[in-house]
């Protein structure tokens, strides 16, 4: 390293040129969990990691050949004249809406998105938010359907075609859509991404080989009201998890957030309702009327033995589950508790890279 470099690795630290290997480990440590608190874009740090390292190993080389790191700095050269470059300050803006870790979006996005899609759904707005969510309905037929190898298409029409056999073009494709999901987890080093691929596929291949057919249409009937839970959860809780770039889900997460909450408080107030009795179990299909008694709730009663008490107490549970783990992820990235293991990570990993110098 000539002078100017190490001016320019001492500026961006915020040390002087002849600091000690441990004095230097510990301002690193102090301006990179600063860096941290304020939300920095990953560029600056890494701006700030990459000076920390070059001006280890060059105090390392000198302490090795026996030089003083308090002397002055030698080059192979004559130092440039004129004034030393001293990197200008990153500004950090207050609320990035696009950015995945800022604090402010993190603590008020889900409640104000939230009270929005609550008070539309209760307006008479409400009225064009109905769409999504049968659609939503028909996803969860779908999603179990595709999971059990079947073809599926869900229509917002209230209807999803289900074909009677598996269907191995059906398996593949879902295997192959997880594959690239975690393929691109994987090059981007996002373990989100990577952990749902897996998880999914592992499920997708007992779902479609292991289980049997009746277990397997009683899932996919229970999966439309159920979908109307964990599906709309999924896309609430999706809000906090950094997708490929190329899924553009900074901006879409906006859209599926708010079309997720209005789904699940429409699902979670009518079960609830229905739990204490201010409404009948929605028995029939929204397009044949009360009477279809093919509809969900009339096939798990008929065909699988369902009471009106367990079909109650099953989705209403389920609501509530999804209501706790909602509130538990929001709790964990509002209190900016998942950046615990990072920042255990690069205090002791430093540490270490320190140690071994």
């Amino acid at each position: 390293m000539n002078a100017c470099e190490i001016q320019e690795c001492c500026a961006i630290l915020g040390v002087e040129p002849g600091i000690a290997p441990e004095a230097l480990k510990r301002a690193y440590l102090k301006k990179s969990y600063a860096l941290i608190q304020a939300g920095a874009p990953e560029e600056e740090r890494a701006r700030l990691r990459a000076a920390h390292d070059a001006l280890t190993a060059h105090l390392a080389s000198r302490s090795s050949a026996g030089d003083d790191p308090g002397e002055d700095v030698e080059t192979s050269g004559p130092a440039a004249p004129g004034p030393v470059y001293v990197p200008p300050p990153v500004a950090v803006p207050f609320c990035r809406p696009l950015d995945f870790d800022c604090p402010v979006v993190n603590a008020a996005a889900i409640p104000l998105v939230a009270l929005l899609a609550i008070l539309v759904t209760r307006s008479g707005l409400g009225f064009f938010l109905e769409g999504f969510h049968v659609w939503v309905h028909e996803f969860g037929h779908a999603t179990a359907a595709w999971l059990t190898g079947k073809r599926a298409l869900p229509l917002p029409i209230g209807w999803t075609n289900i074909s009677p056999e598996k269907s191995l073009f059906v398996y593949f494709g879902i295997l192959g859509l997880l594959g690239l999901l975690f393929v691109a987890g994987w090059k981007e080093r996002m373990i989100w991404p990577m952990i749902f691929a897996a998880g999914i596929a592992a499920l997708q291949g007992y779902m479609t080989w292991l289980l049997p057919p009746e277990p397997a249409r009683m899932w996919i009937v229970f999966a439309g009201c159920g979908g109307q839970f964990y599906l709309s959860a999924l896309m609430i809780g999706l809000f906090y998890f950094e997708l490929p770039e190329k899924f553009k889900w900074g901006g879409c997460r906006y859209v599926f957030l708010f079309i997720g909450v209005s789904c699940f408080f429409d699902a979670y107030t009518l079960w609830r309702n229905v739990k204490y009795g201010r409404i009948p179990l929605p028995y029939g299909s929204m397009v044949n009327g009360e009477e279809d008694a093919n509809g969900d709730l009339d096939t798990l009663s008929a065909d699988f033995g369902w009471s009106d008490r367990h079909i109650i107490a099953t989705y209403t549970r389920l609501g509530d589950v999804c209501l706790a783990v909602l509130v538990i992820v929001y709790l964990v990235f509002a209190l900016r508790l998942n950046r615990l293991p990072a920042l255990i990570r690069e205090k002791y990993g430093n540490a270490e890279t320190g140690s071994g110098a």
